[in-house]
């Protein structure tokens, strides 16, 4: 007796539609996304996506204010100077010396810092030589603080300043 497909009160059976394979559907999915970031990448050298945005109104007027306070531009948008204003300088007891020293990003991210120093000592000798680095992000204002422990030190002076942002 042959038997055939129905519902337990008798009506037929729906049919069973059989669709798409998951790996058919992961791999347009693949292909998709892959389109969108080769499109991203290709379009990253047209004009109007690597255009550089126009600096707002204020910052001019606010790099006119640094330099008017004794700032000095060393790179593009990143301003220096000796431990100044509402900075204070710490005091150091039994010897050695210490430098601060204030950098402000103001138009771009100043990326990895580095300061060398040179230790000097009581005459004006040269005794070491001091590295002090710090990561700066665009509009902030840093403080890199130099300090040596050396006895014979007496001063800090600044031989090198670098800020290298990674702009791509």
């Amino acid at each position: 007796m042959a038997r055939s497909e129905s519902s337990p009160n008798g009506a037929p059976a729906p049919a069973v539609r059989k669709g798409r394979s998951p790996s058919l559907v992961l791999l347009l999915a693949g292909l998709l996304l892959g389109l969108g970031f080769y499109g991203g990448w290709s379009a990253r050298g047209l004009p109007w996506f690597t255009a550089a945005k126009p600096a707002p109104a204020g910052a001019a007027a606010e790099r006119q204010q640094l330099l008017a306070a004794g700032w000095k531009e060393v790179d593009p948008g990143v301003f220096m100077r000796s431990c100044a204003g509402s900075c204070r300088r710490p005091k150091v007891f039994g010897g050695g010396a210490v430098e601060v020293l204030e950098v402000q990003c103001l138009d771009r991210p100043c990326g990895q810092i580095r300061a060398t120093f040179q230790v000097l000592g009581a005459d004006g000798a040269p005794l070491d030589s001091l590295v002090v680095s710090a990561d700066g992000r665009q509009g902030e204002r840093l403080q890199l603080v130099a300090e040596t422990a050396n006895p014979q030190a007496r001063r800090l002076v600044l031989q090198d300043f670098s800020a290298r942002a990674r702009l791509d």
